[in-house]
Parts: structure tokens; sequence; C-alpha cells
């Protein structure tokens, strides 16, 4: 299930723990900030994580003065320099800025893999998206997988279904009454969640068990709705400072979880002013503010997301922020601070 163009295999420590850094929403190109780098370098410190997680958005193309594969492949050996300098494999999903600049993820995920510490794939050519993968963190003691990390491209926007539906022209698919916040934004597909429940009942089956697991992608599902409109009952704990962007579209993704009763977390970036999480029918939802300088975001929410999976199949997460570890220095402006709460 690994990418097979890097053998580095993914495992538990003596003490049973293995740390996660998710950061998204970088925005990046050309000439992105350079206190961009100065942010990862700082959270890949404090986390030392085993395993570095791109949450989308890492190049918004339109920020390329050209986008092709030598300027992400530079620039993405540019951003990333403090986990490379510190031999930290890591993995991504695509946002849905990726591929704005014309240059297709399937390309974007070639240079992706030209570099040896990069774990994710593209995944089935005949599942929908670029990046459905599944990645073992072996036990501490041995080489059987203690715990499962499911990655999905949560894809664009809504209106992509139009043409994958062969729906005419124009239809409406949020609607004014909808379900979420009435938002465009699109969601893993339903042949996606098929190959997620097979490869899942797969694995416990050559097992013998099930496996626990994490699930990332960059947009969140709608469920992400009810725990904001139920912070009390989900125990909901950081900040919502904007609607959450979900699929109009359920595709049944949660109840696939659910019924499959592996995952245990489900995270995603997308939204830069929300850093909340909860939990809804024993899964925790939470959400992994932005990282990134060259768009709309507070700086007292900007950083990243540690997740630390315990071999017994629990895990520990809490969103960590620059400001926490750099004080003035992780602000875009010190003239002008864009936050909600004073500097």
């Amino acid at each position: 299930m690994q990418n097979n163009n890097n053998a580095r295999a993914l495992r538990f420590r003596r003490d049973g723990t293995f740390r996660i850094l998710m950061i998204s929403d970088f925005h990046g190109g050309t000439h992105f900030n350079p206190k961009l780098v100065r942010g990862i370098d700082a959270l890949a410190e404090y986390a030392e994580p085993d395993l570095v997680l791109l949450g989308g958005d890492q190049a918004a193309g339109r920020c390329f003065d050209v986008f092709d594969g030598q300027t992400l492949y530079d620039y993405l050996a540019a951003v990333l320099e403090p986990v490379h300098a510190r031999g930290i494999p890591w993995a991504h999903v695509f946002g849905n800025h990726d591929r704005e600049a014309g240059m297709s993820n399937a390309l974007q995920q070639a240079v992706y893999e030209r570099f040896p510490l990069c774990l994710s794939s593209a995944g089935p050519a005949r599942v929908s998206g670029v990046g459905n993968y599944c990645l073992p963190v072996l036990s501490s003691g041995g080489d059987t997988a203690a715990y499962h990390i499911w990655a999905l491209d949560s894809g664009r926007e809504i209106t992509d279904y139009i043409e994958a539906f062969s729906l005419p022209p124009g239809e409406k698919i949020v609607l004014p009454r909808c379900f979420g916040d009435g938002k465009i934004q699109a969601s893993p597909l339903f042949d996606q969640v098929m190959w997620y429940y097979g490869e899942s009942a797969r694995l416990e089956k050559r097992y013998g068990r099930k496996i626990p697991a994490v699930m990332f992608m960059h947009v969140p599902i709608i469920e992400f709705c009810l725990v904001a409109r139920n912070p009390e009952e989900c125990g909901m704990a950081g900040s919502q400072r904007e609607e959450v962007f979900s699929s109009e579209m359920n595709s049944g993704l949660f109840m696939a979880c659910l019924q499959r009763g592996d995952v245990k977390g489900i995270f995603c970036g997308h939204e830069h002013l929300n850093d909340f999480q909860g939990r809804y029918c024993g899964i925790t939802l939470a959400y992994d503010s932005c990282v990134g300088y060259d768009m709309s975001a507070h700086d007292d929410l900007r950083g990243g997301r540690v997740i630390e999976l315990h071999e017994d199949g629990s895990f520990d997460t809490r969103h960590v922020k620059l400001m926490e570890l750099l004080g003035q220095e992780a602000v875009r402006d010190p003239n002008r601070f864009e936050g909600l709460c004073p500097p």
C-alpha cells in the first residue's frame, strides 16, 4: 500500500507512540513568504514527528510565474527544506487549488514522487481522484500493521459533478434550503468510498483483525457541520471563524467509516480560519488551520495539527499555533495583526 518508490517503513516508537504533524494550505508560489519555511521549521522542531502530512493546497498554481514540473519541484524542495533536513518521511493530499493553473494532479503527483522521502502514491487508476492510498504504521516490535493512515482526494468543486455525472449544464446542485452551509466544494466520490471500504475489509481479512486508522483529506465532509452546530454535544474545542465549506452532496464516507469501525479520526484543512475539533458517533472530526502566509488567514490561528497515535489503537490530537512557538515572529506583518485578539 506504500509508495513503491520508497522502501522506508513507518513504525511505532519503542514507547508505543507515532507522531504525525499535519500542515495545510501553503498557498505558495514563485514568490512565497519566507515565513512559511520558518513556520514549518518551528513546527517540525516542536513536534518531532515521525511523518509530516501535507493537507492540500500546497501550491496555488495562480501564484507561480510559470507552473510546470520543474518549478513545482523547486518550490516543494524550498518550502519543505526543514522536513528534508531532518530526514522526516512525508505524504500529501491534494486540495482544491493545487490544479487551478492547468497542471493536472496526475502530473503533479509524479513530481511529488521524485522526492525520496515522499510516501504518497497516485492510488488505483480505476478510482476517482489522485492520491487515494493507505500507509501502514508497523508495530514497535514486529512487521505487522498496527495503524493505518488513509488519504483521499476530496476534489475541487461540486460543480465538477455536472460533467462527472452527465448532469445538464447549469444544474442547481446547491439549493437554498441545503444540508450544510451551502458551499460549492467537492468531496470524495462514491467510488472512492467503495475503494476505502473494500480495502479496509481486505486488510482486516489479511491481518485477522481490524486495524485502527486515521483519515486525511483536504475538504471537510458534511458531518463537520454537526460539530459546529452542536458544540456541547460533540465536545467541540478550538476556534470557528468561518463556515464549514463542505460539499452539499454526501457520498456516505462517514457511514462507511462507522460501519467498518476502523477510522478513529478524520482530519482536513481548507478552512484557514477554523481549527476546531469534536467527536460525533465516536469519530473525531478535526481541522488543521493553515500554515501559509500568502492568503487570507489570522495570525493567531496559523499553525499545524499534531496527531499522536498510540499502539493500543487510541490517539491524541491538538492544534499548535505558531504564535505559541514564535511569538511576534509568527505575525505576517507586525504593523497589521490579522487576528481577532490583540498581538
